[in-house]
């Protein structure tokens, strides 16, 4: 079945766009940044145009396609144009594709982004996939929307990744994956499971009030920092078998409403689950804890 269309804003955005394809019920029309020297996107540019700004392009260049709309075959261009020939792997700068459409699946897969990578806001309707993507600098994707399958999967984030009010309609696939910098996942809402086994988090991870509907799967994955997930809300299984928190765990006011798993978790502060609500789990241990163990429910945490 075919995804909706997100439904055009009447408010025009902050920068200078395109306007292809406006009428009456849409007045703003295409919301497509300009590209450099021209008045339509890259989406919109007449074939010679484009294909004069794509041989432009080399590879760590940066780019700006802010509300830019890219078909599957468009998005292989603009990659190609900057895939470095000596490992064959897009490179790409900073890149801002805040408000950005894809419309089919968008292929980063072992993609390096040498700057900041911005996808704020920016809509995924097929599978995205950034499977072993390197994120040098900061990666910002605040409020996209992620219909598909959104697979990470060993990707490396060395800033902070922000994904902040991100929602995960798919599968969200961060097995594996290692954040240098701040994980940041405060109020995402992942519908589908969520994969976190194995993943490596050396900084803070954050996951305030996130809403975990499906299975929440961080199974042997490694926080050095601290753990967040504060009045989060786990569906399904909240799966953390093995996982070594080295700082604090902090799961207050958390609602658990299936099973809660810290089958050989090693716990190296506190774990920390003041006003947590158990729904359904009998105990989660058995566990190691070099710190303190707060909880609320009347769970017998084993440690």
């Amino acid at each position: 079945m075919p995804h909706p269309s997100p439904v055009p804003s009447p408010t025009p955005p902050d920068w200078p766009h395109c306007g292809h394809g406006n009428t009456p019920e849409n007045p703003v029309g295409c919301r497509g940044i300009h590209v450099p020297g021209h008045t339509a996107c890259l989406a919109h540019l007449a074939d010679t145009d484009r294909a004069t700004y794509l041989t432009g392009l080399a590879p760590g260049d940066d780019m700006d396609h802010r509300g830019t709309t890219f078909a599957e075959p468009l998005l292989a261009e603009l990659l190609n144009a900057v895939r470095d020939p000596g490992t064959g792997k897009p490179q790409l700068g900073h890149t801002d594709f805040d408000s950005a459409i894809f419309t089919g699946d968008a292929q980063f897969g072992s993609a390096t982004f040498t700057g900041d990578a911005q996808f704020g806001s920016a809509i995924f309707t097929g599978v995205a996939m950034f499977g072993s993507a390197t994120f040098t600098e900061d990666d910002q994707f605040g409020s996209a929307t992620f219909t598909g399958d959104a697979q990470f999967g060993s990707a490396t984030f060395t800033g902070d990744a922000m994904f902040d009010s991100a929602t995960f309609t798919g599968d969200a696939q961060f097995g594996s994956a290692t954040f240098t910098g701040d994980a940041m996942f405060d109020s995402a809402t992942f519908t589908g499971d969520a994969m976190f086994d194995s993943a490596t988090f050396t900084e803070d991870a954050q996951f305030g009030s996130a809403t975990f509907t499906g299975d929440a799967q961080f199974g042997s994955a490694t926080f050095t920092g601290d753990a967040m997930f504060d009045s989060a809300t786990f569906t399904e299984d909240a799966q953390f078998g093995s996982a070594t928190f080295t700082g604090d765990a902090q799961f207050g006011s958390a609602t658990f409403r299936a099973n809660l798993d810290c089958d050989g978790a090693s716990f190296g502060k506190d774990a920390l689950f003041q006003r947590a609500v158990f729904e359904r789990a009998s105990s989660f241990g058995p566990l190691v804890c070099a710190g303190r163990v707060q909880l609320s429910g009347g769970l017998d945490p084993g440690c």
